[in-house]
């Protein structure tokens, strides 16, 4: 991880104010002093090195020194989720950003335990995603969006059937990959499903929903290296 790697929203020029809880990493986590350099990413493809010009008590004045720009290293690779569990969410949420997801969409399925968040919780979200797109080096930031969208291009869902081909053979990037929720699709959802995409194997056993999702984006994005 890089260690001296902090988030901000905002253009990577000039004079910044790094506030927040990135500001309380900095200042009372690595314990950064003036004058320290650091690099600050914004999720737009950008890295910047900074130099921290003052610290004060919300605050950090920081100063850009030089910047550079990165393609993502995938091409569009969505995560269509049924909500599940919380803790699975942030598992997903975590894991799915290191694999290389660039969207993910949350929806309520017919048979979620759970069919909305609060507030906190989809804060708690997006400081996940952050984290981790921090944590793996990326310098794109996921985005987060609810709602089943529109399905166009490769889309593939898990088949538990026999017939069904493997994931790993069919798959091809850009991809949608839908994932269901604990108690799985209905038989109405898969029939809907099987209109715009493709159902495919992720292997020979029953996958807890967090597993087929990581599982899926992983076999997906191996098919770009």
């Amino acid at each position: 991880m890089p260690h001296d790697r902090f988030y901000i929203d905002a253009p990577l020029k000039g004079t910044l104010s790094l506030e927040g809880d990135e500001f309380h990493h900095l200042s009372r986590v690595m314990r950064k002093r003036e004058g320290d350099e650091i690099e600050l990413v914004n999720g737009r493809n950008s890295l910047a090195l900074a130099r921290i010009e003052s610290l004060h008590k919300s605050y950090a004045e920081l100063t850009i020194l030089k910047t550079e720009e990165k393609k993502p290293a995938l091409p569009p690779l969505i995560l269509v989720q049924a909500l599940p569990k919380l803790s699975n969410l942030e598992l997903i949420i975590q894991k799915g950003t290191e694999l290389g997801a660039s969207t993910f969409y949350l929806y309520p399925s017919a048979l979620s335990e759970k069919k909305e968040l609060s507030e906190n919780q989809k804060k708690r979200l997006q400081h996940i995603l952050i984290g981790a797109m921090k944590q793996c080096g990326r310098l794109d930031l996921p985005e987060i969006k609810w709602g089943f969208p529109k399905l166009e291009g490769n889309v593939y869902y898990g088949d538990l059937s026999k017939k069904a081909p493997s994931l790993a053979l069919i798959g091809a990037l850009p991809a949608t990959l839908i994932v269901g929720p604990e108690k799985g699709l209905t038989e109405e959802e898969i029939e809907t499903l099987a209109q715009k995409g493709k159902g495919a194997s992720l292997g020979p056993y029953i996958l807890r929903t967090e597993t087929a999702a990581l599982a899926g984006l992983a076999i997906l994005a191996a098919k770009n290296f």
